[in-house]
């Protein structure tokens, strides 16, 4: 008889410790919500979703801003001048781009194709070179 005292205490103590833990979790196969509001599925490796704060701005308007600057532009890649160093323009003027090898992401483009580069501002002796961290195809 005690012993099934201590089994049933034992079960009781189950259901209500998982009963005050299912208020932080619950669960269904596909997706998990939390009690911060959002859901997120278990292992994905994803990103912000929503739109840009960063606005394309032009080169004229770029070379406005102060140093340290995100910037976003679109516009054509029309030289190479360097190891990871190239020439972008677009109808307001041209701004030297540096591109790591790695962040060309398998993107390919020439001097005729318009692509969007976003990257760092960065103000310099040799004037002002934006270092690219994002380079894709414009549609």
């Amino acid at each position: 008889m005690k012993k099934l005292a201590v089994l049933i205490a034992m079960l009781v103590m189950t259901f209500s410790v998982q009963e005050t833990f299912a208020h932080h979790h619950t669960r269904n196969l596909q997706t998990e919500y939390h009690h911060y509001d959002f859901e997120y599925m278990p292992g994905d490796k994803g990103g912000y979703t929503g739109a840009s704060d960063t606005e394309i701005v032009s080169v004229l308007q770029a070379k406005k801003l102060g140093s340290s600057v995100y910037v976003k532009l679109k516009g054509k890649i029309v030289s190479k001048i360097g190891k990871e160093m190239y020439l972008f323009k677009d109808n307001t003027g041209t701004v030297k781009i540096e591109i790591d090898d790695d962040d060309w992401k398998g993107v390919k483009a020439g001097p005729k194709d318009t692509v969007i580069i976003e990257g760092e501002l960065e103000r310099e002796q040799g004037g002002v070179i934006v270092d690219v961290d994002r380079v894709e195809l414009a549609n």
